[in-house]
């Protein structure tokens, strides 16, 4: 790992690694995930592991996609992002919505 001189230069190479990290990630609409399409946008990892908001976007998930409800454990802030985890039986719920979609797996209720 790098020696930073002072917690800035730590900040930046984070920030730059989390940015580098969203950007290979599929972007979705709110209502490819069953929310409300006033939450706005997401991006998803490959593994499906995780729905993340860019931070400004959070509080319309977190409102209008009722992830209020997400347990601190089950979030994480990294950089300029909200990080919603698949424990938390929201974010499941959501990311189930979104595989339903793309034909990955069918709803238990048909």
């Amino acid at each position: 790992m790098k020696d930073f001189n002072n917690i800035l230069d730590l900040v930046d190479e984070v920030q730059d690694l989390v940015e580098r990290q969203v950007a290979g990630m599929r972007r979705v609409r709110a209502n490819e995930l069953g929310l409300d399409p006033r939450c706005g946008s997401a991006y998803v990892d490959d593994s499906m592991e995780a729905i993340v908001v860019d931070a400004g976007n959070a509080r319309g998930f977190d409102y209008y996609g009722g992830f209020e409800y997400v347990d601190d454990a089950d979030k994480r802030t990294l950089g300029d992002y909200v990080v919603y985890l698949n424990t938390s039986d929201r974010v499941q719920d959501a990311l189930e919505c979104l595989m339903e979609e793309d034909g990955i797996c069918e709803s238990e209720a048909e």
